[in-house]
């Protein structure tokens, strides 16, 4: 049999109105001085602020602070924690998209850790351990709310490093598809087609066991056919909920396999050519999944027939096949730019992304299931022109 390794250390509560058991959460763990980090979009949400106010009127004493960057640098999060320092916060709770979780997570480890947030950058040991985090996420994409990972970008060289430690897990998420309503479209496809990605290569990574495996395919069955509904169907609190909950599983399978190709190009994209996260990993996921396809690997087969109206009768070869096309239409119909040109990129700008992809030792990219050489990818890049 082969080895199992795997781990979730948040609680999870999801539903329909579960925003309002925050102040129930608040007093299981007997929290009372609590710093609140909201993305500033969503500053007059009325869910927000009447959960808000429940957990102000239960006693608790609240301070709020708002997230205007949408990706993080390590000099922005240095600046929050000084903000927010002076205080003695007992937890510390995100609300928000991905990068607005990362943030709660970065603050929360600086303000029990001395030293510029730089210096904590890649996987430090830490010496003490981070304020607990509550993770509320507003958006169906990163999972960020069930991973230790906090991403933040150096501002110089532009590349995203992050602070990762063990110790970053939230205690806590609350998954209320509710919040996801005011999402505009462009971001619920961008954070839905990060999902997507993280549902695909943490499936086929050659780190994946039959445990993660069982949050990758429920994430993807989640995620697929929902996402193809929601653009009609944008105020239905079910498809809603269903991208949320495969957006939380593939960000716990990712957590445990790892990720693959289209998740390491997606990082120059983002930092160098201010590309959003999910569409950065969206615009490479059909290049990747084909090339996989195409070079033999019919493991994909069984998320295939997961797709809703899929022929399951089809042989192995041709669902192969067939489920690389899948994928094309699904960012056809979502409007995934098929061209890296479309973000304002030259050749020699893919030449770039390639060559900060395979500069060094990338583990994400020795993680897909056939083997991609650097002239693999050179060829999909230079295909993108």
């Amino acid at each position: 049999m082969n080895p199992i390794d795997f781990e979730i250390r948040t609680h999870a509560v999801f539903g329909e109105g579960k925003v309002y058991a925050l102040a129930d959460i608040l007093a299981l763990e007997s929290f009372s001085s609590i710093g609140v980090i909201i993305d500033v979009a969503l500053k007059d949400n009325h869910d927000i602020k009447s959960a808000l106010d429940k957990v102000k009127d239960a006693g608790f004493k609240a301070e709020v602070f708002f997230n205007t960057a949408a990706e993080p640098e390590y000099a922005y999060l240095d600046q929050f924690r000084e903000d927010m320092s002076g205080r003695k916060f007992d937890c510390i709770i995100g609300i928000g998209g991905g990068s607005t979780l990362d943030l709660a997570k970065g603050v929360a480890t600086l303000l029990k850790n001395e030293g510029p947030a730089l210096a904590y950058r890649g996987f430090p040991k830490l010496k003490n351990r981070p304020l607990p985090v509550i993770a509320i996420p507003t958006t169906a994409g990163t999972g960020s709310e069930v991973t230790y990972n906090a991403v933040f970008t150096e501002g110089k060289e532009k590349k995203k490093l992050g602070i990762n430690s063990k110790y970053n897990y939230p205690l806590h998420a609350i998954l209320d598809p509710v919040l996801t309503l005011s999402c505009p479209m462009s971001v619920t496809v961008s954070s839905g087609m990060d999902a997507m990605v993280h549902a695909l290569e943490s499936f086929a990574a050659k780190n994946a066991t039959v445990y993660s495996r069982m949050f990758s395919r429920e994430a993807f069955r989640l995620v697929y056919n929902n996402l193809i509904r929601v653009a009609k169907h944008p105020r239905d609190i079910e498809i809603r909920g269903n991208i949320l909950l495969g957006a939380h599983f593939a960000g716990a399978a990712l957590m445990n396999s790892g990720a693959g190709p289209s998740g390491a190009m997606s990082y120059p994209l983002g930092s160098n050519f201010k590309v959003p996260h999910g569409i950065a990993g969206a615009v490479f996921l059909p290049k990747v999944v084909r090339f996989n396809c195409e070079n033999g690997y019919e493991k994909y087969n069984e998320l295939h027939d997961l797709i809703d109206g899929a022929d399951t009768s089809l042989p192995a070869d041709k669902k192969r096949i067939e489920f690389a096309k899948r994928i094309e239409d699904l960012c056809d119909a979502l409007n995934v730019p098929k061209k890296l040109s479309a973000f304002g990129l030259k050749k020699e700008d893919g030449n770039f992304i390639v060559e900060q992809t395979f500069g060094k030792p990338n583990a994400t990219v020795e993680q897909n299931p056939v083997p991609m050489k650097r002239q693999d990818m050179q060829k999909i890049v230079n295909g993108m022109f």
